[in-house]
């Protein structure tokens, strides 16, 4: 009995370092190590890239961000990335939903616009270092058949 109420007291404290975070007035600041890409319409390119992100949370549990990254594909395509997302992080849960949008450039005079809806999870390791495992779907506005991908991301985050 003592080690489930010890569990339970010690999953609340976590519970409730972790939402402290999302408060009105933090700053974050983000990478992306790993995006690992599957293409919808069967493709087997790889793709993997290394990205960036800064945010403000505008009001509890809500994150504007901004972000930039690079990937590079099996096809000899490099992509550059540029955009902003918002976050929603559902309270006392660490899960967050998110949606942004970004423009992308690569070469072979290769232009997208994208939208991408995104779940994940922050998984504290200490008062501001998290762990950010997400699944995405970027949706090609060029060529949605083609270029729409579903992937999954590890990234860590610095709240302050």
């Amino acid at each position: 009995m003592k080690k489930v109420l010890a569990t339970l007291l010690l999953a609340f404290v976590v519970t409730m370092s972790a939402s402290a975070q999302f408060e009105q007035g933090k700053k974050y600041l983000g990478a992306d190590f790993n995006r690992f890409d599957l293409s919808i319409n069967g493709d087997s390119d790889l793709s993997l890239s290394l990205g960036g992100n800064a945010g403000y949370c505008i009001a509890d549990n809500l994150l504007l961000m901004g972000q930039f990254g690079f990937a590079y594909m099996d096809s000899d395509l490099s992509l550059l990335s540029v955009g902003a997302k918002i976050r929603y992080f559902i309270p006392d849960t660490g899960i967050f939903l998110s949606g942004g949008t970004k423009f992308v450039h690569g070469s072979n005079s290769y232009n997208d616009f994208c939208v991408t809806p995104e779940v994940g999870y922050c998984y504290f390791l200490n008062g501001h270092l998290a762990i950010q495992p997400s699944l995405y779907y970027d949706l090609s506005f060029s060529d949605q058949s083609n270029r729409s991908r579903f992937g999954v991301a590890v990234g860590l985050g610095w709240y302050f």
